[in-house]
């Protein structure tokens, strides 16, 4: 494989907890929209409920730091590489 396929290292079931909550997000903004407090809550708790499965599944280790990936646009993120 290259390398631009192995940053990419996100599991399935982070990019499924991604959708939940944009979809609670969605739901939630409709609510807001049609005036609806039950909708509103609901989809808050959609947000709220995907967001502490996706941490308690270890979403946030799936992001890759590697110096090849830096998407910075000016220097790298380490000030020292700037100087």
């Amino acid at each position: 494989m290259s390398d631009t396929h192995e940053a990419h290292r996100a599991k399935p079931l982070s990019w499924v907890m991604v959708a939940v909550i944009t979809i609670g997000t969605i739901v939630g903004t409709f609510g807001v929209c049609l005036a609806s407090w039950p909708i509103s809550i609901i989809g808050a708790a959609v947000v709220v409920l995907g967001a502490v499965i996706a941490l308690a599944t270890g979403i946030m280790e799936d992001v890759d730091e590697s110096a090849s990936r830096d998407l910075w646009p000016i220097g790298g993120r380490d000030r020292r590489e700037i100087a």
